[in-house]
């Protein structure tokens, strides 16, 4: 039997580099390997200042090989897609390398060589919380569960902020260094958008059953914050029990089929935390993204006392702001009615007013002299003709007392007229009509003095002043007999 031809050894490596390979013109060396998945391989480096770096290499061992030190894609018609996926790992790790906080991985630079693409970060001494997990799930104390947990949240608060998800999060994937303290580290956000884009990688999972929530499985789905604390969540549920919650898919299809969610609730079973911590971790865990926390700060607010009490003294602040305004707006509002009622009032007055002075002659009217509506020549009253001229019988002297009088009576008259006008509300018709009867007579002017009869221009007055005592005469034969 023919043996197959064996290939070449000097063209064909092993998926890892070796031992002492430089990279970057010998800025970094490497010096072991560490870890290796779908995506990539991570090694321990020196760079050129003997710092001990970590090298994280783009290779999708699925769609390429290694090559006489240089990476290619196993099929010449693959390599258009392998070097979108080098692209992509490169515009992930210039998105990252901007995030900086004590509990996220430096990234100190990203470059090209053999073929593909590198990002260097910082080394992080210690061990990752699997590891822990392994010794013994109570080998963290409660108190010390919650205080990873509540750093972790913060870092994951800043990273959302800065509209970037995780989308792996396990405890693989959480570092801790010295005095415990948590590092989070291989975001898989580009290797999530690669399966998507790559034909050649649509088949690798980017979940991790038991820690990834249901929308990671299904292609498209939406993802949000949500998402990521699910996982967290997940990552601490193994921490405290030991061991993982109930897949995802698992759930929901037992849920679908009208059977009861196999999550046991943390709350009910576990002993030696506080109650609003494990609650949290059970709302996280909730199979539909509406029903969980929304957001890390809502999970801090739920676990940290101080958070919690900050959060409702927030509250009460808030309620009473909106009381404020409330109260505002009210009195705002009244203030704005009574001004329209004021107006309206004054507006009524206003009204009623320019009715009155229709009934009024224009020279009654307390205009000043050199205003356009005074009539400069208001028609003179009939008594005071009378009293002028002697018009209408009778000398000017023998009207002056009498007429004063009367004038002085209908002075009163039409004040008493007037307070009872100022009681009254005018019917507008009737004021319309007296209106135009009074501008009609002021049209018409003045009446003309009657003439004088004879006997009047030879003796004055009337027969009756001639006839009386106060003449002087007796003339009662001229009493009627005009003789």
């Amino acid at each position: 039997m023919a043996s197959e031809p064996q290939p070449d050894i000097d063209d064909v490596q092993a998926d890892e580099l070796k031992s002492g390979t430089e990279l970057l013109h010998g800025q970094y060396t490497i010096e072991g390997f560490l870890n290796a998945g779908g995506f990539g391989v991570t090694y321990l480096a020196k760079d050129s200042l003997d710092r001990t770096v970590v090298i994280k290499e783009c290779y999708p061992a699925a769609m390429v090989r290694r090559t006489a030190s240089r990476v290619r894609a196993r099929a010449g018609s693959s390599q258009e897609e392998f070097d979108s996926i080098v692209r992509l790992f490169e515009a992930e790790a210039l998105r990252l390398s901007k995030l900086q906080h004590p509990n996220i991985v430096g990234i100190h630079q990203v470059f090209q060589d053999y073929g593909t693409a590198y990002m260097a970060l910082d080394f992080v001494k210690g061990k990752d919380m699997l590891d822990v997990i392994e010794e013994g799930h109570r080998a963290l104390p409660p108190y010390e569960v919650k205080r990873i947990l509540l750093k972790v949240l913060d870092a994951i608060t800043y990273i959302h902020a800065n509209d970037v998800l995780h989308r792996d999060i396990s405890p693989d994937n959480i570092l801790l260094a010295a005095g415990n303290e948590p590092v989070l580290i291989d975001f898989g956000a580009a290797r999530e958008e690669a399966t998507r884009k790559t034909r050649a990688l649509s088949a690798i999972h980017v979940v991790k059953d038991g820690y990834s929530p249901n929308e990671f499985y299904l292609a498209g789905n939406q993802q949000n914050a949500s998402s990521d604390l699910y996982s967290l969540a997940a990552t601490f549920h193994h921490v405290i029990t030991g061991g993982p919650p109930p897949n995802s898919q698992t759930r929901v299809a037992a849920i679908a089929a009208g059977r009861q969610d196999p999550y046991e609730p943390l709350h009910k079973r576990i002993d030696g935390y506080d109650e609003h911590f494990l609650k949290a971790i059970d709302t996280a865990l909730n199979v539909f993204p509406k029903d969980r926390i929304q957001s890390a700060d809502e999970w801090l607010e739920q676990i940290d006392t101080e958070k919690r009490k900050q959060a409702a003294m927030r509250r009460v602040n808030d309620d009473r702001a909106m009381e404020l305004s409330i109260q505002r707006i009210v009195a705002e509002t009244n203030l704005a009615v009574m001004a329209e009622r004021a107006k309206a009032e004054r507006e009524k007055k206003r009204n009623r007013f320019a009715l009155k002075t229709l009934k009024k002659p224009q020279n009654s009217l307390l205009l000043p002299d050199d205003d356009p509506l005074r009539d400069p020549n208001p028609p003179p009253e009939r008594s005071e003709l009378k009293r002028r001229h002697g018009w209408f019988g009778g000398s000017p002297e023998e009207h002056t007392r009498p007429h004063e009088e009367a004038d002085d009576e209908e002075l009163l008259n039409r004040s008493a007229d007037r307070t009872q006008d100022d009681n009254e509300t005018e019917d507008e018709d009737s004021v319309t009509e007296e209106f135009e009867h009074e501008q009609a007579r002021r049209e018409a002017g003045p009446e003309p003095p009657r003439k004088r009869s004879v006997w009047q221009r030879l003796f004055g007055g009337n027969r009756s002043y001639i006839n009386s005592p106060e003449n002087g005469a007796d003339n009662t034969s001229l009493r009627g007999t005009g003789t």
